[in-house]
């Protein structure tokens, strides 16, 4: 109704009216929005442009900076993962602005994704990681790896056997013994053990098979007995086995455990040698002990009354014997690079260095006629004598601060006084394999026992991350991020690359190369630089596995972080089973 010249207007919704004088006022013009929204464009756009334009350049100065390749290197098999997830999201962005859903499209979607992603979350779990850092999922009510060992031990665990009822000689020497990480002189190498590879009319037998406790130890072989590492509960565990039965022999516990992503518990291979077994847990205890009992004899902790810790994957040198001297190296980098420990008391004798440790081994090599100690730490292959005085070193820093050098130096060449030495060293994550000429130099040379190291060739061919690398011939085989892979010695240049094995190990049996294969199976491949030959594969393990096959005799003894298996291996009527 209107009553004279103002009238309002009854809204049946219950709004206040507007009067007729106070709306032209009230109301924005669009003239004036479009005044005020170009105003803003005007001060925002500059701004999101410089933004954007800082972002861009902050990226790719990060791009080109050693971090970044680091970084990039490290996520490995993850690159793809990222890269496709990525572009999953831009591409759902894209469609999301060219279409223009509605908001309820918009907010059905991300809760349908949600409810998926919760789902999944209680269907399955993260286990753990491959070599190329891509995770390993399973489902959630599977049992854990602890869970099938406490249920083993509780079911089928016999009692440990006393001295008299273990048979006579079960830990007596043979020429046959894999007494330590990699066996003899740590280079992966068993000669005289002609496998027969072919399987079709004899294949591997097995012995025995059960879980394990967690760790990434292998087995040393002495005699009928096979020792190993292992993490149960809060202990690490030094455990004796049956080399031909798997019945528990001993076991040793020292209260220690060590955590990872990448799975929990010891990662080093004890040494046996004189009756004594002597190991290194992923927290820094040494341990020594009788080799028939498993008696402790001695214990000593390595970062104890220091600063340092272990690195971020747990301590994994494997202890050396030389002489009466115990050499390990925790690469405490206030003067206790590498420390030498009393065989028969474990007293420390002299420590020396200031480098970070790395996952690798100390080794024992005559090179150019003088014994030395090799450490591939965390800033190089160093070498000192057996008095802790340094000889020569070369720099090689593998993923910055990680210093990720995993793979044992392998000694091409001794040499002598008048010849040169020469070592190959490699290592993953981009870096690649050199060749390195060692000699004295009485003139005075660069160190001050007078030696020259000298960088023969370096090669991005072969490329060893986890896993250790061969020489058979004049030619190298190793693993390339997983891939099998021949370099000649003399330049390393690469013959062929062939046969995807993950990030396995592999160990040179005569002229043949037995392959621990990551996802559990074991592979016989010609030691031959012509053609990449596979000749033989078998299932052996189940599970992921990083850990070194040992090769006693013709009995093979392989493990992961979850179970172990022995195989007696088919072998050829003129086979020698004696002698390294």
């Amino acid at each position: 109704m209107i009553f004279g010249p103002q009238f309002s207007l009854i809204f049946p919704s219950g709004r206040q009216p507007i009067m007729q004088n106070e709306s032209i006022d009230r109301i924005p013009s669009k003239t004036t929005l479009c005044r005020s929204v170009s105003r803003a464009r005007l001060v925002l756009f500059p701004i999101a442009i410089g933004l954007g334009l800082s972002l861009v350049i902050s990226v790719v100065r990060w791009a080109q900076s050693d971090e970044a390749r680091w970084f990039m290197y490290a996520l490995d098999g993850m690159q793809y993962y990222l890269a496709s997830a990525a572009l999953t999201l831009m591409a759902m962005a894209i469609t999301g602005l060219c279409l223009r859903p509605s908001v309820r499209t918009v907010v059905l979607t991300l809760t349908a994704m949600l409810f998926v992603a919760f789902g999944l979350s209680r269907l399955i779990r993260l286990d753990s990681f491959h070599g190329n850092r891509t995770p390993r999922f399973v489902w959630r009510w599977e049992p854990t790896a602890e869970e099938r060992m406490g249920s083993y031990l509780a079911n089928h665990r016999e009692p440990i056997r006393t001295d008299r009822e273990i048979a006579a000689g079960v830990f007596e020497p043979t020429a046959d013994d894999f007494p330590g990480l990699m066996g003899q002189h740590r280079i992966a190498k068993r000669a005289h053990a002609r496998l027969d590879c072919d399987w079709t009319v004899r294949s591997p037998k097995l012995l025995w098979s059960h879980p394990v406790g967690l760790g990434w130890s292998s087995f040393a072989v002495v005699g009928g007995a096979a020792i190993t590492m292992e993490q149960r509960g809060d202990r690490e565990c030094v455990v004796c086995y049956d080399l031909r039965s798997g019945v528990e022999l001993w076991s040793h516990g020292t209260l220690a455990r060590f955590q990872s992503e990448h799975g929990d518990g010891p990662r080093s291979t004890p040494t046996i040698h004189s009756g004594r077994v002597y190991a290194c847990g992923a927290t820094g205890i040494v341990v020594c002990l009788d080799l028939s009992s498993g008696e402790l004899v001695w214990e000593f902790d390595a970062y104890g009354n220091t600063d340092s810790q272990a690195p971020y994957f747990g301590w994994s040198c494997s202890p050396l014997v030389v002489g009466r001297q115990l050499i390990v190296t925790p690469g405490i980098v206030t003067g206790g690079s590498m420390l030498s420990l009393d065989c028969d008391t474990g007293v420390e004798r002299w420590r020396s260095g200031d480098d970070a440790t790395s996952y690798a081994s100390p080794m024992h090599a005559e090179l150019c006629g003088t014994s030395q100690l090799l450490s591939f730490n965390g800033e190089g292959l160093r070498s000192l004598n057996e008095q802790g005085e340094g000889l020569w070193f070369h720099p090689w820093r593998t993923q910055g601060e990680s210093r990720v050098n995993v793979a044992q130096p392998w000694v091409v060449e001794e040499g002598d006084m008048e010849r040169p030495a020469e070592v190959l060293i490699s290592s993953g994550y981009d870096m690649g394999t050199s060749l390195l000429r060692i000699a004295r130099d009485e003139q005075g040379g660069k160190f001050e026992q007078g030696w020259t190291v000298e960088t023969v060739w370096t090669s991005k061919a072969l490329k060893s991350k986890l896993s250790n690398f061969v020489v058979h011939g004049e030619h190298v085989y190793g693993l390339d991020n997983g891939l099998l892979t021949c370099i000649r010695l003399s330049d390393g240049e690469r013959v062929w690359k062939r046969g995807r094995y993950g990030h396995g190990q592999v160990l040179l049996v005569d002229d043949k190369l037995l392959i621990q294969v990551e996802s559990g199976e074991i592979a016989i491949v010609a030691a031959q630089p012509d053609a990449h030959r596979e000749l033989a594969r078998w299932p052996t393990l189940t599970e992921k596995t990083w850990n070194h096959p040992a090769l006693a005799g013709n009995i093979l003894v392989v493990r992961n972080d979850r179970e172990a298996a022995a195989f007696e291996m088919p072998t050829t009527s003129d086979a020698s089973l004696v002698g390294w």
